[in-house]
C-alpha cells in the first residue's frame, strides 16, 4: 500500500501547486479589471469605442509569441477574459437575425458578455444605441449600411459560413498584413488588398479590377 500512499501524496502536492496557480491567476484577472475600469472610464469620456477588434488580434499575437501557443487556441480561451473584463467598460449591443448561426457568430466573436438583439430587420434598429451589426452579406446588409455609412471591421467564420460584424466605428489600428475588403458589383471581392507598412498593396489583377464597377472600400479586418 506504500506505493498507493506515495502517489496519493505526489498528487495531493501537484493539486496544492494548481490551487495556488489558480489563485495567482484570479488575483490577475482582478487587477485585470480594475485596469479595464478605468480604461472604459477615460472612453466615456472621449467617446471612445469599447470593442477594438485589432488591439484584441494584437494582444492573441503577442501572448501566441510568448507562449508558444498558437493564436486561435489563446484566441479561443482569452476572448472569454477579454468578454469578462469587458462588462466593465460596458456590454456590447450587437443586433442579428434571430437564427443559430448569428447567435454562435457573436459569442465566438465577443465571448459570454454581449447582448444579442434579435431584430427583422436592420433598418428598424437604434443606431444612436446599437452600434454593431453581425450578418451574413447580403442587399439588406448592403443598403443599411451605405445608408449609415458603416463599416465592415471583423468577420467569423461558422458551419462553412462567414457572417460579418459592421459597425458605426471603424478600425483604426492598421498593421501589416491586415486584410481590406473591397465590394466589387455589388458583392465582395473574393480576392482582397492587403495591408503592408500602412499602405495598400493591391493583390487584384489589373484587367479585372478594371472591369469592375461600384468599387468600395468597405473596411479593414485585422489579420489573424
Amino acid at each position: 500500500m506504500k506505493w498507493v500512499i506515495k502517489i496519493t501524496s505526489d498528487i495531493n502536492k501537484l493539486r496544492e501547486k494548481i490551487d495556488s496557480i489558480d489563485e495567482k491567476i484570479i488575483e490577475l484577472i482582478l487587477n485585470r479589471m480594475e485596469v479595464v475600469h478605468k480604461v472604459g472610464i477615460t472612453k466615456s469620456k472621449q467617446n471612445s469605442r469599447i470593442y477594438v477588434p485589432e488591439r484584441e488580434v494584437a494582444i492573441y499575437k503577442k501572448l501566441s509569441a510568448l507562449s508558444g501557443i498558437s493564436e486561435k487556441d489563446i484566441s479561443n480561451f482569452y476572448t472569454e477574459i477579454i468578454s469578462f473584463c469587458r462588462k466593465f467598460e460596458g456590454i456590447l449591443d450587437v443586433a442579428i437575425k434571430k437564427d443559430t448561426y448569428s447567435l454562435l457568430g457573436v459569442k465566438k466573436l465577443f465571448g459570454e458578455h454581449v447582448n444579442s438583439i434579435f431584430v427583422e430587420n436592420f433598418e428598424e434598429i437604434d443606431t444612436d444605441s446599437i452600434k454593431y451589426i453581425l450578418s451574413p452579406f447580403d442587399e439588406e446588409i448592403l443598403n443599411f449600411i451605405q445608408n449609415k455609412n458603416w463599416f465592415l471591421i471583423n468577420s467569423v467564420f461558422i458551419n462553412n459560413e462567414t457572417l460579418y460584424l459592421f459597425s458605426s466605428f471603424e478600425n483604426t489600428i492598421l498593421n501589416d498584413d491586415d486584410i481590406a475588403i473591397v465590394l466589387a458589383d455589388h458583392k465582395i471581392a473574393d480576392d482582397f488588398i492587403k495591408l503592408n507598412e500602412h499602405n495598400f498593396i493591391n493583390l487584384l489583377p489589373y484587367n479585372r479590377a478594371k472591369s469592375w464597377s461600384n468599387f468600395k472600400l468597405l473596411g479593414v479586418i485585422p489579420k489573424n
